[in-house]
């Protein structure tokens, strides 16, 4: 009895030495959920009992087999638990090496990670992206570029990245073609796009790509009202999104506890099937929903409902129609505080652009690219739909957008009135999805390569 009383005395303080503050810090502090007040009960917690059994078993001259059994299964378990999680970190430690930049590119990439690869089918498109040796939707390119070539770099979101087609289709590759076809051999177009980003990103995006790869001209493709929007509930969501709250919390806590795990066994040659990843992600968010979530959703057409259900619209744009259903009236109103707040964070990710852009000898161009809502061309997607007609005649974003460039001193470009002018409005874009199609894409880069070669950026 005696041994198997100094057993479960021991197993408690291995648990206690596994379990405490000093450890908590060691494995988490360089993951957000170390902030979760949850966790760091939970460390407390652990330690106090613990110290407290030990003190209560050591005083008794017995301990009951029914308590004495409890307490060793609760400390074997939290040991094993504790043995996993330290090897978690382990794992984290041996498998990031110091490494040259070079080795550093070829592992994190530029934007998305290197030689990876999705396919996304939906009842509007079916194209599969490709990430080059760089870590960006591009055919391959050399870090140096060849002497002689005009290097333009293109950022942006979706947009910019071709949601939709294959890459030979999105902007940035069409309006290569279309300056080598107008007689300039010399120009080389980089896609640095990655869908669901905005200006803040684009920074982030600009000061690692641009000092690599050493362009001419930047543009940064800032889509109409999008962008802005996303500014302030990006941070509106962040707020939310915190990390004691219970279900956020658990999620975070398996990450950085197990997390390495999965990186050691992923299989990164096989390309991701988004359509199964967007299905499962939108069938979590709408039973999660309640109360007001719940009625708005069902405002939506039922052919919109079910192409959420069946992973044919993607999660963020669910997000966007249920949480934000007033952001286009919202965000056309330059006099509201939350659109100014996003003009003063949009306005100083352009001078950090402008920087980056400055220091390596890059111009940099602020390019406005358009949406449905002020170009009145037909797509079916949200209730506010029906106003699109107004804001067709009551564009105020471009103005907004304008007046950012030139608080920079920047040039700036809008295809507004081009896509407005364009007589087939159910042509340019995907009905449901809102993207444009390879048309839309087309009309897009013509209209910037034009403007490239009368601005005189680019010369034969």
């Amino acid at each position: 009895m005696k041994n198997s009383k100094n057993v479960v005395l021991f197993l408690i303080l291995v648990l206690v030495l596994m379990w405490n503050p000093v450890t908590s810090y060691v494995y988490y502090s360089a993951h957000e959920v170390y902030d979760s007040k949850i966790l760091s009960f939970i460390y407390w917690l652990i330690p106090i009992v613990g110290i407290l059994t030990i003190i209560y078993i050591k005083r008794k001259d017995t301990v009951s087999p029914r308590l004495e059994g409890i307490v060793f299964n609760s400390a074997y378990v939290g040991i094993l638990l504790g043995i996993l999680i330290l090897i978690n970190f382990l794992i984290g430690i041996f498998t990031k090496p110091d490494a040259s930049p070079d080795e550093v590119l070829k592992r994190e990439g530029l934007i998305f990670k290197p030689n990876s690869a999705a396919v996304y089918t939906t009842v509007e498109f079916n194209y599969r992206a490709d990430i080059n040796s760089l870590g960006l939707r591009n055919k391959e390119v050399k870090v140096e570029k060849e002497k002689g070539t005009y290097r333009i770099l293109c950022f942006g979101d979706s947009w910019t990245f071709g949601w939709g087609v294959d890459v030979e289709h999105s902007w940035p590759m069409q309006m290569e073609d279309y300056l080598k076809a107008n007689g300039y051999a010399n120009v080389e177009v980089i896609n640095c796009g990655q869908g669901g980003q905005f200006t803040t990103t684009y920074a982030q995006f600009i000061s690692k790509a641009v000092p690599v790869l050493k362009p001419d001209l930047v543009l940064v493709g800032v889509l109409q009202l999008d962008d802005l929007a996303q500014l302030f509930e990006n941070k509106l969501t962040a707020v939310k999104a915190n990390v004691n709250n219970p279900k956020i919390f658990m999620k975070a806590f398996l990450g950085a506890s197990f997390g390495n795990y999965l990186k050691l066994i992923a299989n990164n040659n096989g390309a991701i099937d988004i359509r199964t990843v967007w299905e499962d992600n939108n069938k979590g968010l709408i039973n999660d929903f309640k109360g007001l979530r719940q009625l708005r959703f069902t405002t939506l057409s039922d052919t919109i409902q079910t192409l959420f259900r069946t992973g044919n619209l993607n999660p963020g744009l669910l997000n966007n129609y249920i949480d934000f259903p007033d952001r286009v009236a919202l965000f056309n109103n330059p006099q509201l505080p939350v659109t100014q707040e996003a003009i003063r964070s949009m306005t100083a990710d352009f001078e950090k652009m402008n920087g980056v852009c400055k220091a390596t000898g890059a111009a940099l161009m602020f390019v406005n690219l358009p949406m449905n809502y002020f170009t009145g061309h037909h797509v079916e997607r949200m209730p506010s739909d029906v106003l699109n007609a107004y804001y067709l005649e009551n564009n105020h974003i471009d103005s907004v957008y304008a007046a950012i460039a030139q608080a920079n001193q920047l040039p700036y470009f809008q295809l507004t009135q081009h896509f407005i002018d364009l007589t087939e409005k159910d042509k340019y874009f995907f009905k449901y999805d809102g993207h444009p199609n390879k048309a839309g894409y087309l009309e897009i880069a013509k209209e910037i390569g034009k403007h490239l070669v009368e601005a005189q950026y680019v010369k034969k």
